[in-house]
C-alpha cells in the first residue's frame, strides 16, 4: 500500500483493473505521449492492453495482449507486456496494429515523488486504509527527466533531459463523476500539478472527494478532502472547465482549455467498456497565492458533469 506503483492485483481475479499513466512531453516537436499499460481482469474477456494517446492533433490506440503477456515484478520494479517494459528506469515500446507503429525506448532520471506519511501513505491520505474502495489512485512522479528516442511509423521522436509524469489506479471502476488535471510543463518549470475531484461511494453513500498537489521551487502544497479543502464553483465552458479547490481562505484556481479530446477505454466492473475523453496538450493555468502558473503540454479529463 505504501508503495502504489507495485502491482495490486495478484489477489484479485475478477472485476478488477490496474493500469499506469505514463506521460512524456518532447521539447523538440512540442508534441505529448502518453501510454498507458495495464491489465483488465473480467471472467469473460480477461486481457492485457497498452493504450496510446499523442497529441497534437489527437490520436488514440488500444493494443491488445493476451493475459499472459502480462508480468510485474516488485524489486526493481518492471511491468512486461509481450515485448513492452514499463519502469522507473523507462520503458521499451514496441507496439504494431494495422494504423500505427511505435517502438524505441526511454530512459528516466530524477523522480519527484510526492510526500507520505502513516496518515496518508498516498495521495488518497487515509482513505488508502480503506479496503475494496471503487478506485484507487497513486501519484508516482509529479516530474521526472526523460531521454531517449521513439519512432512512431518513420516519424522520430527525440527527448533529451525532457519533462515526464507517473500515476496509477486500480481496483473495479472509474468514477461515475469526476474531473481530472495534470500538468508539469509550465512557464516556471519548477511547477508541477495534478488534482482529481470524484465522486466516492463508501458503504452505500457518495461524496465528492479531492485530491490535489502543486510543487513550487521544491514545496508542495496538498489539497485533499483529508486535510480540509474542498471543489467549489464546478463549471463547464466551451472548450474546457474550471474549478476553485478551497479551505477557508486559501484557494487554488484552475482553468482548463483544450481544442481537441480523444476517446480512451474505461474500466466498469473490470471490463474495459467505458469510454472517456482527454483533452491531451491542454491550456492549463493555475493561480495560487496571488501567482498564475500556465502551462499548453497538460492532461485534463472531465466525466459526468
Amino acid at each position: 500500500m505504501r508503495d502504489p506503483l507495485l502491482f495490486q492485483g495478484r489477489k484479485r481475479q475478477n472485476h478488477y483493473f490496474e493500469g499506469w499513466y505514463f506521460k512524456q512531453v518532447c521539447d523538440e516537436n512540442g508534441r505529448t505521449v502518453s501510454f498507458i499499460p495495464g491489465i483488465s481482469q473480467i471472467s469473460n474477456d480477461r486481457h492485457a492492453f497498452i493504450q496510446v494517446i499523442i497529441a497534437p492533433n489527437i490520436e488514440t490506440y488500444y493494443f491488445r495482449f493476451e493475459l499472459d503477456d502480462f508480468s510485474a515484478q516488485d524489486d526493481p520494479f518492471v511491468i512486461r507486456i509481450a515485448n513492452n517494459t514499463f519502469s522507473k528506469n523507462g520503458m521499451t515500446i514496441d507496439l504494431h496494429n494495422e494504423q500505427i507503429s511505435i517502438n524505441g525506448s526511454l530512459h528516466f532520471k530524477k523522480f519527484t515523488p510526492i510526500k507520505s506519511s502513516v496518515y496518508a501513505p498516498t495521495i488518497m491520505g487515509p482513505f488508502s486504509y480503506i479496503p475494496n474502495m471503487e478506485c484507487n489512485h497513486g501519484v508516482i512522479s509529479m516530474n521526472h527527466d526523460v531521454s531517449g528516442h521513439l519512432m512512431f511509423s518513420g516519424e522520430s521522436w527525440t527527448f533529451d533531459q525532457d519533462r515526464g509524469y507517473l500515476e496509477k489506479d486500480w481496483g473495479t471502476s472509474f468514477p461515475r463523476r469526476y474531473l481530472w488535471v495534470q500538468a508539469n510543463h509550465f512557464d516556471d518549470p519548477s511547477v508541477s500539478f495534478m488534482a482529481s475531484v470524484a465522486d466516492i461511494p463508501i458503504m452505500g453513500l457518495t461524496f465528492s472527494g479531492v485530491i490535489g498537489n502543486l510543487i513550487i521551487e521544491g514545496t508542495e502544497h496538498r489539497f485533499a478532502t483529508y486535510n480540509g479543502y474542498k471543489a467549489r464553483n464546478i463549471r463547464r465552458s466551451q472548450g474546457g472547465y474550471s474549478f476553485d479547490l478551497v479551505k477557508g481562505s486559501s484557494i487554488c484556481s484552475i482553468l482548463v482549455r483544450f481544442d481537441d479530446t480523444g476517446e480512451l477505454k474505461a474500466p466498469q466492473r473490470g471490463a474495459m467498456h467505458g469510454v472517456i475523453k482527454e483533452g491531451l496538450g491542454a491550456n492549463i493555468t493555475v493561480v495560487f497565492q496571488g501567482k498564475t502558473y500556465t502551462s499548453d503540454f497538460g492532461g485534463a479529463e472531465f466525466v459526468g458533469y
